[in-house]
């Protein structure tokens, strides 16, 4: 859908005025920033968060490139405890524990950092408290996945065996299904001691910090917490770390500083956009596509989505409602049958459309394939609908993943979006509404023609040349860097022309008068492998107003 254009957001129906150039902010205007740890290096933990902040007017302060580590190199926790210890002017912190006490999350799944180690570096925590008494610190920690990382090495072929024990000893032991357990011991005896004892020793190590944490949020240093299950399921190791959790949380009685929910990825983006919309306790009614959400649990996650849902909107400083709402978060859930699928999609995406005409704010989550959009949504997405009104879109690798990320960015635009219209003259509206229409570009373009094209061209052009897509060597990731970039810099061209080029973006408004903007055309895209294989890229485009 090209030239269609509709004034949403909760701005329909006033009186609309093109901007056509940068407008003056007025003197002492002050930007919102929030300084971050994030979970490690990866876009998803920086580019993400940032670009939800810049759609939004605000900032995110970032520790220095060097310190965050990359891949299996873990970051400087040391040092980015002193570089908190540092930062000023800034009105919230977010900080992720396994960025701060082990280096990144992939550290946090090895027994290496020792406990000692990480105990000193989340010292930091507290001086920040100490320092600044008043200060908002939201901080998050995971509850690890079931699965090690696939290191490319001899421990990657105990890693399924690894998840079939986590999941048979919980089964046996904690959950007292004995008819298991010659299955538990048969497939522990395929297991090397020294795997099994590192694989419980990292998890005894974050199961006392995540312990910790929540003890914080009863003693004041902690304002609020989120403990995100990475890649759970319904039985295993880590459900019965988060039925102890939750258990401690109760008895300290800090249940509404404390969400325990499926996800990791996400909770940087979703926090910072909890520090931008503090205050504004928005409401959310979910519409979904097919079944509801209290009856269908995502892949990879152990709640129904719909409790899921909830949780996710706790942490970011609302709640779900049933009638009249801020925002509709329209999910994409299973169709009861198959043969409905298509009239499913259909009305779905006709309801949207409604939304989007009457000037309803909607937030769009596709959590139904892991890893990837549901191209059958998106298409109809594309053809009905002006992609460019919506709040925000998200199909990004598990359901809390996809939920969380659009969530945040949608919650942080509806908060800006709210109070664009409050003091004197006219507001400095262009970058943010531009830094919201280059995610909304980047969101698409990642999730669809890049996970369910390009991703997958990439992986079988790697394994014909028998090279390992999720270990790639340096030469070969050199090699895909440009590979991909010629692929996704005009495919990322022709989804802006196609979808965005010449489509107004809604600003903001000053009383009766709304302010919008022309998406004209794409100044560049960079596009970079960020880690050394093919599971994510960089891709950031730059656009134009007119």
């Amino acid at each position: 859908m090209r030239r269609r254009t509709l004034l949403a957001a909760g701005v329909a129906g006033l009186a609309a005025t093109a901007v056509g150039r940068p407008a003056f902010a007025g003197p002492g205007a002050r930007q919102l920033t929030v300084a971050l740890v994030p979970l490690d290096d990866r876009p998803v933990n920086t580019y993400c968060p940032q670009m939800t902040a810049a759609s939004a007017g605000a900032r995110v302060q970032l520790p220095p490139r060097d310190l965050l580590g990359r891949f299996f190199t873990p970051g400087d926790g040391a040092a980015i405890a002193r570089w908190l210890g540092a930062t000023d002017g800034v009105d919230g912190y977010v900080i992720s524990v396994s960025m701060l006490a082990y280096g990144g999350l992939i550290a946090s799944r090895t027994a290496a950092p020792t406990l000692a180690a990480a105990l000193a570096n989340l010292a930091a925590i507290r001086d920040l408290r100490a320092a600044r008494p008043g200060v908002v610190i939201e901080v998050h920690d995971t509850i690890q996945r079931l699965a090690v990382t696939s290191t490319g090495t001899d421990l990657d072929k105990y890693r399924d065996l690894l998840v079939q024990w986590a999941k048979l000893y919980d089964q046996v032991v904690n959950l007292g299904q004995e008819e298991l357990r010659a299955q538990l011991d048969a497939v522990r005896a395929r297991i090397p001691d020294q795997v099994v004892e590192d694989y419980l020793a990292a998890r005894a190590r974050n199961h006392q910090v995540n312990r910790l944490m929540v003890e914080w949020v009863a003693d004041g240093t902690i304002s609020h917490l989120v403990l995100s299950e990475d890649d759970t399921a319904p039985v295993g190791l880590a459900r019965a770390e988060r039925v102890e959790l939750e258990a401690l949380v109760a008895r300290l009685g800090v249940g509404d500083r404390v969400e325990i929910f499926p996800g990791a990825d996400e909770v940087d983006a979703l926090l910072v956009a909890r520090v931008i919309a503090a205050g504004t306790a928005p409401t959310y009614r979910v519409e979904y596509a097919g079944v509801s959400g209290e009856g269908w649990t995502a892949q990879l996650e152990g709640i129904p989505f719909a409790e899921n849902i909830r949780r996710h909107v706790a942490t970011v400083g609302g709640r779900v409602v049933d009638g009249d709402a801020d925002i509709v978060l329209a999910v994409n859930t299973p169709s009861a049958a198959s043969g409905q699928r298509a009239a499913d999609l259909d009305a779905f995406v006709g309801r949207i459309g409604d939304l989007l005409a009457a000037g309803t704010p909607v937030i769009v989550v596709d959590p139904l394939i892991v890893n990837k959009a549901d191209h059958e949504l998106v298409a109809r997405m594309e053809n009905r609908l002006d992609l460019a009104v919506l709040l925000s879109y998200s199909a990004w690798n598990t359901g809390g993943n996809a939920l969380g990320l659009a969530l945040g960015h949608g919650t942080a635009r509806w908060a800006y979006l709210r109070s664009a219209g409050r003091g004197f003259g006219v507001p400095d509206l262009r970058g943010p509404g531009l830094a919201h229409a280059e995610y909304l570009l980047y969101r698409f373009v990642k999730d669809d023609p890049w996970k369910n094209i390009v991703q997958v061209e990439a992986y079988a052009h790697a394994r014909a040349q028998g090279w390992d897509p999720l270990a790639l060597t340096a030469a070969q990731k050199s090699y895909f860097d440009g590979w991909v970039r010629d692929r996704l810099v005009p495919l990322t061209e022709r989804y802006f022309a196609d979808h965005f080029a010449g489509h107004r973006v809604v600003l903001g408004a000053r009383g009766e008068q709304t302010f919008t903007a022309t998406l004209a055309r794409v100044e560049s895209v960079r596009v970079e492998l960020p880690w050394d294989r093919l599971f994510e890229v960089i891709l950031e485009p730059r656009l134009q107003l007119s």
